[in-house]
């Protein structure tokens, strides 16, 4: 069967150009290719399609081509690139395309966000740089970090993350020329684009008859920062069906404000804190394997129903699959030759589809896009993690072997030659060794650096390593500070972080220099001693959330003294008190928590650094200078108390356990006293929730997160604590990292437990009227009452028997008036007139009566101040040293630079 020729208008390199032209000939359509350079596509020397060359980039040049064809039936390109040139040939020769004006709109990615934005579609803030000055402008009213793409690339080609405006410029000018190399096209606009914090999703779409069909939703994975290459999509993307249903309307009304009424779309969006935020919209097919995925997914051809389309058939939906799919690639992780490429299983059943992108014996080269993929994998099973696990140990049995550069393969090494033979198993290091989150490991880098920066200073002033190669370390130490560690994000790390962070400053600033770097110190001193500085770091921090809500609980036990409300014993009325002697107590308490704290960093005095491996060393350090300079007051003086000991995080922890379960009990209170049957308090609306199936309900659902909080601060002190119990006192792994990393899940919990606290002190309002409801019937009073009659000379033991008779025969049928009234009768002279004589009676012993409370402020507000000042001093100590470090640093530096 000849159902004519079909046109494809160049190709994409790596995604479903060459699958297109296959299934054209299967169905029928003898495929023909024009293309000004036919050496792009390897594909091409086996295609069964005829090959013109032409120049694509001019629409005339292709219209002459197609002119030529006989019974054309169809003209598409798979290329972002040519999509606008393949729509303008095709409604040229009168046959099925997009608006070509639409593409044009969409392909312009400047053009693009001005649309959707004028149309009040959701977007990330958006402007356009075309020179490093506008770059500049844009940066001075931005937000960092940022993202810099080119205005019409495609595949992730020149898009950049920048959390700096250095970093933010460099990526400009790569932008610029990002796509020469590609497609020989100049790219001298670019974007500076908010960058959205998210998991990322696509949505893909095709337009036919005025209508938009959303065939679904998929997640994405991205390969490392600042990079956006795509490593793997999840179909359907593991959310709520409620929110897919709302996702699908959400991305065809962008496709639909851009005009595109006709085709495949591909839609990229964020789902932020705010809900979903387009980034941007394709107008083709999407690449990266996807339609091959949703092929076998849904039971149907995604490309046979491309090529049908753009051959005048009419378009039918693929019914709704039950099934699911997930793609994985591998990317190289070098350049250089590629001796050995492949896969060392089978595909099982769940694997339908995987390939290799890159052939042995040709240069691999890292751009960070789609071109650093060397192989895919495509799962497909009845549920997603089946599918994705099938496609993940697909790609796992990747045989990759890159054969580097001279240079490249010394950088390599230059991180320990001990350390480089060994080598985990995959599966060992999936699970020990993952590879680097700035996020999760940014803080445990910076303290590295700071060590670093402390460590050669120190070897240059001893003479141990000369001040031109201290220097020069010292540069690059800088400039990763500088890119807030961003080379480092996804690096694989086998034998851990630091050891990955030597390997980058070895690439940096040679191997030769960077093998210095740890002359005289081992992990052991510098894992304790990172260890010592985030729990000083998270002590101090907690310290300071304290004294946010210590400022609160004064500020508001000033204005609710003098109100009445009942104090309570077992959850029974038992005094008549004030809101604010409550908030009081709740502040001391927290006072000597904190003081707690300033105890246990004032005990953080001496630095691990020169405990080396735990013998000490040979080399003649000044482990003084050292500990100065990372603000500590001495060495340590025993190298094994040094790298074993760990009873400062111990101790720190069940700090943080105290502060949390004191926590957890005042939002016990809280959470009784917005009862209705207490009524003491409110919380506003913005610090509580609805129901979802009762519509009177309120819940103050935040006090439940500060009582759930102790749970996670309290394991962890458990989980340190058994992790060191038994461990041998010496280095260990049980001790240094099981027992020291529960720290970070306690200081988050905890940190968020006191910042709420924080807000419902600061907001919630008192119920004054329920609260004096509470104590009408005087039986509150009835304490002081027999407290006076003690002092007439009757035995309080009597006094109290007498009073308890008296009020047993108080009558529940009576009103609140009637019964205070007959107390009043039956204690005569000893029952206080009121309830606010009756506080302010209770002066003695730290009572609710205005005395004792204006006492207690007066003290609690000197304590506050104090306190401020002590955690102020201990901070103002590191930042000294710290100061006093940066300088040597400079000076180092300087020195080296003048000769």
């Amino acid at each position: 069967m000849n159902r004519g020729s079909f046109l494809f208008v160049e190709s994409n390199t790596t995604g479903t150009g060459e699958l297109l032209i296959k299934r054209a000939s299967v169905l029928g359509f003898e495929p023909y290719i024009v293309t000004r350079n036919p050496a792009r596509y390897p594909f091409l020397k086996d295609s069964v399609a005829h090959v013109i060359e032409a120049e694509t980039r001019s629409p005339d040049d292709v219209i002459g081509v197609a002119a030529k064809l006989r019974r054309l039936a169809g003209i598409y390109s798979s290329s972002d690139y040519f999509v606008e040139a393949a729509s303008r040939v095709a409604t040229a020769m009168g046959l099925p395309a997009p608006n070509p004006e639409a593409i044009a709109t969409c392909r312009n990615k400047w053009k693009q966000a001005s649309e959707l934005q004028r149309q009040s579609i959701t977007i990330p803030e958006t402007r356009l740089a075309t020179s490093v000055r506008d770059v500049e402008n844009i940066l001075a009213q931005a937000t960092l970090p940022v993202v810099v793409k080119p205005v019409s690339g495609s595949g992730s080609s020149g898009v950049r993350l920048c959390a700096t405006a250095a970093a933010a410029i460099k990526a400009f000018e790569i932008a610029r020329v990002a796509l020469l190399d590609q497609v020989d096209l100049p790219s001298p606009d670019i974007l500076i684009q908010q960058y959205i914090e998210g998991k990322e999703y696509s949505a893909e779409i095709f337009a036919y008859d005025g209508a938009v069909h959303c065939l679904g939703i998929l997640a994405k994975h991205k390969g490392p920062a600042p990079c956006f290459v795509e490593v793997g999509h999840d179909f359907p993307a593991p959310l709520p069906e409620p929110s897919l249903k709302e996702l699908a309307p959400f991305a065809a009304r962008a496709v639909s404000a851009l005009g595109l009424k006709f085709g495949p779309a591909h839609v990229e969006f964020v789902i932020a804190e705010s809900g979903p935020v387009i980034i941007e919209v394709n107008p083709r097919l999407a690449g990266g394997m996807i339609p091959v995925m949703l092929s076998h997914t849904l039971g149907t051809s995604i490309l046979d129903m491309v090529i049908k389309l753009y051959a005048g058939e009419a378009f039918t939906p693929p019914r709704a699959s039950a099934r699911a799919g997930a793609i994985r690639f591998r990317l190289a992780h070098t350049s250089g030759k590629l001796k050995r490429l492949g896969f060392s299983r089978n595909p099982e059943s769940t694997v339908p589809e995987a390939g290799l992108l890159k052939s042995e014996g040709e240069e691999v080269n890292i751009y960070g896009d789609f071109r650093d993929r060397v192989a895919y994998a495509v799962g497909v099973a009845d549920d997603l993690d089946a599918a994705a696990t099938a496609a993940q140990r697909m790609i796992d049995s990747i045989v990759i072997d890159i054969e580097t550069t001279s240079d490249e393969a010394d950088n390599k090494q230059a991180a320990g030659s001990n350390e480089g033979g060994w080598n985990l198993h995959p599966e060992a290091m999936k699970l020990l060794a993952p590879p680097i989150d700035i996020s999760r490991d940014g803080r445990l880098l910076h303290y590295q650096a700071a060590i670093d920066e402390a460590h050669l200073v120190m070897l240059a002033d001893q003479g141990l390593v000369s001040q031109a190669a201290a220097a020069d370390l010292l540069k690059n130490i800088l400039a990763l500070q500088a890119e807030g560690f961003q080379s480092l994000e996804g690096r694989d790390a086998p034998r851990g972080l630091y050891l990955a962070y030597e390997t980058e400053l070895a690439t940096r600033a040679g191997p030769e220099k960077a093998g210095w770097l740890h002359l005289a110190r081992s992990r052991n001193d510098l894992n304790a001693t990172i260890s010592l500085l985030a729990l000083r770091e998270a002590a101090c921090f907690i310290s300071q959330e304290i004294g946010t809500a210590q400022d609160a609980l004064l500020l508001r036990a000033e204005e609710a003294s003098r109100l009445v409300a009942p104090l309570f014993s077992q959850y029974q009325i038992a005094l008549p008190g004030s809101p604010g002697h409550y908030l009081l107590g709740v502040f001391f308490a927290l006072g000597r928590e904190r003081q707690r704290l300033h105890c246990l960093l004032e005990d953080i005095r001496n630095c691990p650094m020169g405990a080396g491996a735990g013998g000490g060393t040979s080399m003649p350090i000044d482990p003084l200078k050292t500990a100065n300079l990372l603000g500590f007051e001495l060495p340590s003086f025993n190298s094994i108390d040094a790298v074993a000991s760990r009873d400062h995080h111990l101790q720190g922890l069940s700090v943080f356990a105290g502060i949390s379960t004191l926590l957890s009990r005042v939002a016990q209170d809280l959470q009784v006293w917005t009862t209705r049957e207490f009524a003491l308090i409110d919380v506003p609306h913005n610090l509580a929730g609805g129901s979802s199936m009762l519509p009177q309900k309120k819940n103050p659902f935040l006090l439940e997160h500060i009582k759930g909080s102790a749970s996670t601060v309290i394991g962890a002190y458990v989980s340190a604590a058994t992790a060191t119990c038994k461990s041998p006192f010496s280095n260990s792994i049980e001790t240094s990292n099981y027992g020291c990393s529960p720290l970070g899940l306690a200081e988050d919990a905890l940190k968020r437990a006191i910042i709420l606290t924080s807000l419902m002190v600061k907001f919630m309002s008192f119920n004054e009227r329920s609260m004096r409801e509470n104590l009408e019937d005087g039986s509150s009073m009835t304490a002081v009452a027999a407290e006076r009659m003690a002092s007439r000379g009757i035995p309080f033991r009597k006094a109290h028997t007498l009073i308890g008779e008296i009020a047993k025969r108080l009558s529940l049928d009576s009103s609140v008036a009637e019964r205070r009234s007959e107390l009043a009768s039956h204690l005569a002279g000893l029952l206080p007139a009121s309830l606010e004589e009756c506080k302010d009676a209770l002066q003695f012993g730290g009572g609710p009566g205005k005395r004792s409370t204006d006492d207690q402020v007066s003290v609690a507000k000197s304590l506050f101040r104090d306190t401020q000042l002590k955690c102020a001093d201990i901070r103002e100590r590191w930042t000294r040293a710290e100061m006093r470090r940066k300088q040597r640093v400079k000076e180092l530096i300087d020195t080296h630079r003048a000769t």
